[in-house]
């Protein structure tokens, strides 16, 4: 393409061989350059659609993750400085030739760190989507070789910059050391605790935590190089720093959720006023019942025959309220579908305290999902508080009665 006759074409005067070397060399640059970002143009805007209308007829775990990342629009960033380069050798005498070379190198480094940085998104997401990222995640380690990319590409620019090898700026970071461990402290530390979060298990992606000292708890969402986010059950965010657990104590709620069972653990104060022996009438009444009958005929028995030498009502064995109802409910337990009975289950008297005497209901649910343990912890207890005066037996509360307001 002539362009010094496009140039006096239009009205600019190009004198002498020096000139017109000149414009032919700018027009050539010109040309190359509008070529390079007509086809990075081109190759963003229709060949990565061409490429994903192709994925779509088999679709899977690949072929989604490269569309999301738009990974082939980024890799057509590289046309553009590769045409520079080429264009850049045809200009071998020109005396800023060598400064342009170096802001290319820059170009072509940081083109080439967003294609990496690209391409290990695309290798979390799919490694995500497998069943066992929610035990070992390499989100951390991820990161961490962001962290080492960024490092490689600004010691590389540096380099570039003051035209110098990188092995001498390798050799200053050593001299600065110390102030870079300042700099990356938090970095090596989530990495180490990272590492050992991952490594000895201790907590995992869908993990319910409970961390009071930073206000978690809730679901594990995200751990990556330097947080660990929460989801706590009022849908607030809190994050953590990754160090912090290890550092500091927590409670995982991951062995309750794998176990077949969720620990009910709560009692009620019966009033000691109201504990008695049972009268032969109370006995009646609590031998017809279908849980109780059996019981109470095998204590008849075992206290008939303990009790027959006995000549002072105080050496004598009987039935106290108190004890039947504790019988009582842990034969209701056993017979609650709801409760697991391969775990541990009983009800138990704790030490009596000026509110009363605390009777313990110990058991496990058989469904740990909260609301529905929730559930079947309150239908144990409704049943609990409207049993008791049934056994003659009181609850504890402090009286409610209020004196009458007095007029003056």
């Amino acid at each position: 393409m002539d362009f010094v006759g496009i140039l006096r074409s239009l009205g600019v005067p190009v004198r002498g061989e020096h000139a017109e070397a000149t414009a032919t060399i700018l027009g050539e640059f010109v040309m190359i350059l509008l070529i390079a970002f007509l086809v990075t143009w081109v190759l963003r805007r229709w060949l990565s659609l061409l490429i994903w209308k192709i994925m779509q007829k088999k679709p899977n775990k690949w072929h989604e993750a490269f569309y999301q990342q738009r990974f082939f629009s980024k890799l057509s960033y590289l046309v553009a400085p590769v045409a520079c380069y080429v264009l850049l050798s045809k200009l071998t005498r020109w005396e800023y030739a060598d400064i342009v070379r170096r802001f290319l190198d820059i170009w072509l480094v940081l083109v080439c760190m967003v294609i990496l940085f690209s391409l290990l998104e695309i290798i979390n997401r799919i490694y995500d989507s497998y069943p066992v990222a929610k035990n070992r995640p390499i989100t951390v380690f991820i990161q961490v070789f962001k962290v080492f990319i960024y490092t490689v590409v600004s010691i590389l620019i540096i380099s570039i910059l003051v035209n110098k090898s990188p092995e001498h700026l390798l050799v200053g970071v050593g001299a600065f050391a110390a102030v870079v461990l300042l700099v990356f402290r938090d970095s090596i530390l989530g990495f180490v605790a990272g590492v050992q979060l991952i490594a000895n298990k201790m907590v995992r992606i869908g993990d319910w935590i409970v961390m009071p000292n930073n206000h978690a708890n809730g679901t594990v969402l995200e751990i990556n190089l330097y947080t660990v986010k929460v989801r706590n059950w009022d849908m607030t965010i809190s994050t953590i720093p990754t160090y912090q657990m290890v550092s500091q104590s927590f409670i995982n709620w991951r062995g309750m959720q794998e176990s077949a069972g969720r620990r009910i653990e709560r009692y009620v104060n019966i009033d000691i006023g109201t504990v008695h022996f049972l009268s032969e009438e109370e006995i009646e009444v609590f031998r017809n019942s279908l849980f109780l009958r059996d019981y109470i005929g095998q204590m008849e028995e075992t206290l008939g025959n303990y009790n027959k030498d006995k000549n002072n009502f105080i050496d004598e064995r009987k039935l106290t309220n108190l004890g039947v109802f504790r019988q009582y409910m842990e034969l209701w337990l056993n017979a609650n579908p709801n409760i697991n009975k391969d775990m541990t289950h009983m009800v138990r008297q704790l030490q009596p305290t000026a509110t009363g005497i605390p009777i313990e209901i110990y058991c496990f649910s058989a469904k740990q999902e909260w609301v529905s343990y929730e559930k079947i912890q309150s239908d144990i207890f409704d049943h609990v508080l409207a049993i008791i005066p049934h056994f003659n037996l009181k609850v504890f509360q402090y009286p409610n009665d209020c004196l009458p307001l007095q007029k003056n």
